[in-house]
């Protein structure tokens, strides 16, 4: 009986809407996620064609992560144009009054 109880309470994970997918997808990037999320994110995955090519993108986003590190750990010039500075200052100052 307890059995049952457990296994019917977990049914809510296996009927995932496509906001619950995603959020599903995302976390599985993170950590590993209880046995009925993954299948309810499965299941789902076989009826939504938008959620399989969300997920296609985001895997290829991470593998294009992957082979490219350096480009996201660069950063730019930091440095503004004196006239840039004077505009920030301007708008700046405008609030304060």
């Amino acid at each position: 009986m307890k059995f049952f109880k457990k296994l019917t309470s977990g049914c809510g994970q296996l009927s995932l809407n496509c906001r619950e997918a995603v959020r599903a997808q995302s976390d599985q990037l993170d950590r590993k996620l209880p046995f009925a999320t993954r299948l309810g994110l499965w299941l789902h995955l076989l009826i939504c064609k938008w959620c399989r090519r969300y997920a296609q993108q985001t895997a290829f986003l991470r593998q294009a992560a992957g082979e490219h590190p350096e480009k996201f750990t660069e950063s730019g010039p930091q440095k503004l144009s004196p006239a840039a500075r004077e505009r920030i200052k301007q708008r700046l100052d405008e609030f304060s009054e």
